[in-house]
């Protein structure tokens, strides 16, 4: 292949070429390229690079990368409400999420029950909030929710707890204690 460039460019604009001559070789049309049900699988990380997609896992399903796309103009858009926060857990794989916000004080008349969601703490804690997911994750997991979480909550918010509605580990010898899962909140 010809260069175009002058005698006296430098090495960088040299592999600048090099770099870009490999663009005309690909035989996908634009307009799929940036389609995130038309993209192929292998250029799905650059496509949601492209989106503004803050979190990204070369581990989760083919469906959800595509979801996370799709989506993630409306979660930028949305960002730091409760909607955003499902919406960016929903398509990470990690299910429907139940947002609490606030702290929540008991109040002794009866019309709570003592579940631990509840504290005897100060009401002007307002600005925290739990996240319930259906299911027990790894710590691993949990500190990409985490990452997802602080993307799009709102920046004044807190995380106060992560939990789950099933069983996170039973004694039945399904799950080792080699610190991959812990035994409750996160």
């Amino acid at each position: 292949m010809s260069s175009l460039l002058p005698p006296s460019s430098t090495k960088q604009e040299r592999a600048l070429e090099g770099t870009t001559t490999c663009i005309g070789a690909l035989d996908v049309p634009l307009r799929k390229l940036w389609n995130a049900d038309t993209c192929p699988v292998n250029l799905l990380p650059w496509l949601a690079w492209a989106f503004g997609v803050d979190e990204w896992d070369n581990a989760w399903s083919e469906d959800a990368k595509r979801a996370t796309i799709r989506e993630s103009l409306q979660v930028q858009r949305k960002k730091g409400s409760i909607w955003s926060i499902r919406r960016v857990l929903e398509n990470a794989g990690y299910g429907a999420a139940e947002i609490i916000e606030g702290r929540a004080t008991i109040r002794y008349d009866g019309s709570v029950t003592h579940n631990g969601f509840y504290v005897h703490g100060d009401p002007s804690q307002w600005a925290t909030y739990r996240v319930v997911l259906e299911r027990p994750i790894a710590n691993k997991q949990a500190e990409q929710v985490k990452r997802l979480l602080k993307s799009a909550a709102p920046a004044r918010c807190h995380l106060l707890e992560l939990n789950f509605t099933a069983a996170a580990n039973i004694h039945d010898g399904a799950i080792r204690y080699d610190g991959a899962y812990n035994h409750g909140t996160v």
